[in-house]
């Protein structure tokens, strides 16, 4: 292996690193959002149910 070839491997996996990294910010940005999203009338209900059941 040659000068070259090895900076070239060097570079190739940081843009791997750098594209893997992003990807999980990504998803990880995209779950936060879907936490973000208003109840339907039944999941807030169920919700209700179970924190007075834990109450009583």
């Amino acid at each position: 292996m040659n000068a070259p070839t090895i900076s070239l491997l060097i570079f190739g996996a940081l843009f791997a690193a750098l594209q893997i990294w992003w990807i999980g910010s990504l998803m990880v940005r995209n779950r936060r959002r879907a936490g973000e999203r208003p109840l339907t009338t039944s999941q807030f209900r169920q919700d209700l149910e179970r924190i007075f059941k834990n109450k009583a």
